[in-house]
């Protein structure tokens, strides 16, 4: 736990990096950087990314009861102030940042709108040979951005468990600047949307930067990387400075070296 120090306030707001269960009265200045909904039993949960201007991210959680009292000013890529909300641990295995505890909304939860002249782009960005060396923890989510690679048909594959009788699902590949490939797994509606963006591109080189993605083993034993449903986003050749290099990059063979795996992720 970090504890509370005078550089854990900025101008009245306490940096995300601060929070911890232990005080009750915390407020926040935060962009908010995705947003989705999560069926909770008979109920659904309202759950969020938000970062900071120290680009620390930690999850928030609004439960069905208070959805209704806040959606229309939760609005993905706003920066807005948050007061009067509780801190408590993240006890679900998987992490979609590496914050251990999250923000939980109250029924007196304040959130304004604030302007913030901030072009700050919000990354986790990890690199392909770590990944692929079992070096980097499967339990929290990261950010990957590549060159497409081998994207192959879009599949529709039959399963009982799903209420649709199966669901979509893709497999490609990103190749980063040191021309190592990580093969990518998406599921269900983002597998689609990914693969018709893809379409209408594929003449063209096509840098992808994926967030919010979990690591799963193949059943080759290779790591890669797969949706997350509801909180995994895809943004193909956005208007930033690493598309740029990327796009400028001309590898001079598609060699994939060989990488070896180690066994245990860190924890």
């Amino acid at each position: 736990m970090i504890p509370y120090t005078s550089d854990s306030c900025d101008g009245g707001y306490f940096r995300i990096a601060s929070l911890n269960p232990n005080m009750g009265e915390w407020s926040v200045s935060v962009k908010i950087l995705n947003c989705w909904s999560v069926s909770r039993g008979t109920g659904r949960e309202l759950n969020m990314i938000l970062g900071d201007e120290h680009f620390t991210q930690i999850q928030a959680v609004v439960r069905d009861e208070l959805i209704d009292n806040y959606l229309s000013r939760l609005i993905i890529d706003e920066w807005v102030s948050i007061k009067n909300f509780d801190v408590s641990r993240v006890n679900s295995i998987l992490r979609p940042v590496p914050h251990r505890f999250k923000i939980v909304f109250r029924s007196d939860t304040l959130v304004q709108s604030i302007n913030m002249c901030s072009s700050r782009t919000y990354f986790n960005l990890t690199e392909f040979v770590s990944i692929l060396s079992g070096i980097v923890n499967p339990n929290i989510c990261v950010d990957v951005v590549g060159k497409i690679v081998n994207v192959r048909e879009l599949v529709f594959v039959p399963s009982v468990e799903h209420s649709q009788g199966g669901y979509f699902e893709l497999y490609f590949g990103l190749r980063d600047t040191e021309c190592i490939h990580l093969e990518c797994r998406l599921t269900g509606d983002l597998a689609v949307e990914f693969y018709d963006l893809w379409k209408h591109r594929s003449r063209n080189t096509v840098i992808c930067i994926i967030k919010f993605v979990k690591l799963e083993l193949s059943q080759e034993h290779r790591w890669r990387c797969t949706n997350v449903t509801g909180s995994t986003r895809i943004m193909l050749n956005p208007d930033l400075s690493i598309t740029d290099e990327m796009l400028c990059w001309n590898p001079e063979n598609d060699q994939v070296p060989i990488i070896t795996r180690k066994e245990n992720a860190m924890e």
